[in-house]
């Protein structure tokens, strides 16, 4: 056992060392191709030669090369063998992205890299090459891989939206408003206003000096310019108002502003005032009270609805009993006459003697015997509006 033990002690103390490594210094080992590394021995030998891993060697304590677009890991061999440098990572990248594009759209950026290693934008890294990217601005878009970068710019299309401000009516004031999203993509140039001094059809167009990295843009806007009873008309024909549209003044024009003047609670004139003019502006069509097909005749309001699906499709003046007598509740019409029935033209028979029909005079209070009188140049349409069965409903 002792023997044993002793010769143990003798192969340990009289076994040859372990050899060190020669070991090296290297200049940065990573960055853009081509990547020029130089590498220096740190240990004294015959010879230095040095294997770079793309095929080629060289000798020397000292050497340089150039590295291609690659990752590599080069050795040394010398007296004090062979040993492995760090990796060396040689790296291209480029970045494409598209040459124009909306502002606040979605596009693509697509970046190659050799080798393949991370790519990231603003902390977001591609999946395969592509990254989805909100634009919201011309950039550039600046990628990195590795401490490599690489920039690809985009000009983006802003949007311009023209709005007028004011009634397009002879002698009114329409201002136009041009607004540039976002207001940074340059400067709007175009008209501020509409020349209202006669009838007709303004074409304007707007155009941008677009700042850096912006496309211009140009928008072009046409406006009728019409006469006020024309443009009266026209707008409350829109919101479902009993009009003609025809630009002549007359009784159908005053009877819509009275049913209007009714519904919005302004004083029943007939005249269409400024402010008639700017709650004309903001209007909505009335909302109906019941679901369904039917007509509704609003005591208060002294206006009649046609109603369809549940909205209004036709508004109208109307006059009903001047003692408060028309029946309130929901009825059905039970008789109908083409023509004239005594004085009531087109009347729609709903309940007893009481009808929705058309009348000479229609006021803008209640002034009839109890019936509901509409205008009669409408008193047919509402007619053709009430079949035999429907529901009237009277509140």
């Amino acid at each position: 056992m002792r023997r044993l033990a002793a010769v143990a002690i003798a192969a340990f103390v009289f076994a040859p060392a372990a050899q060190a490594a020669c070991g090296m210094t290297t200049t940065s080992l990573a960055g853009a191709a081509p990547l020029t590394v130089t590498y220096t021995a740190q240990c004294a030998s015959a010879s230095y030669t040095w294997d770079f891993g793309d095929g080629t060697t060289a000798t020397g304590r000292t050497v340089s090369h150039t590295f291609a677009a690659g990752s590599y890991r080069p050795t040394l061999s010398s007296d004090a063998g062979t040993e492995r440098s760090l990796p060396v990572t040689s790296i291209t990248l480029t970045v494409s992205a598209p040459k124009r594009a909306a502002y606040a759209s979605w596009v693509a950026l697509r970046a190659t890299v050799v080798p393949r290693i991370p790519v990231t934008w603003h902390g977001h890294r591609f999946q395969h090459g592509t990254l989805r990217v909100r634009v919201v601005g011309p950039g550039p878009w600046t990628v990195a891989a590795g401490g490599v970068e690489a920039s690809a710019a985009t000009t983006v299309v802003p949007k311009l939206v023209v709005s007028t401000r004011g009634a397009p009516i002879v002698g009114g004031t329409v201002r136009l408003v041009a607004t540039l999203h976002p207001a940074v993509a340059g400067k709007v140039v175009g008209p501020r206003a509409v020349d209202t001094r006669v009838p007709h059809l303004a074409r304007l167009r707007f155009t941008t000096r677009p700042a850096k990295g912006w496309a211009a843009v140009t928008q072009s806007v046409a406006i009728r310019v019409e006469s006020r009873v024309r443009a009266l008309e026209e707008r409350l024909a829109a919101l479902h108002y009993a009009v003609r549209v025809d630009g002549v003044l007359g009784d159908d024009d005053l009877e819509a502003l009275y049913a209007f003047q009714k519904v919005e609670g302004l004083p029943r004139t007939g005249v269409a005032t400024p402010a008639v003019w700017r709650r004309l502006l903001t209007a909505k069509t009335p909302a109906a009270r019941y679901g369904g097909d039917h007509v509704e005749i609003d005591k208060a309001r002294q206006v009649l609805f046609v109603v369809r699906g549940g909205k209004v499709s036709l508004v109208v003046a109307t006059s009903t009993g001047a003692t408060g007598n028309t029946p309130v509740g929901a009825w059905r019409v039970y008789r109908k006459v083409q023509g004239y029935d005594w004085v009531l033209y087109y009347p729609n028979y709903f309940l007893r003697g009481f009808a929705v029909h058309g009348y000479p005079d229609v006021p803008p209070y209640p002034a009839s015997h109890g019936c509901s009188r509409i205008p009669m140049w409408i008193a047919q349409t509402v007619y053709g509006q009430m079949p035999m069965g429907s529901t009237v409903y009277v509140y």
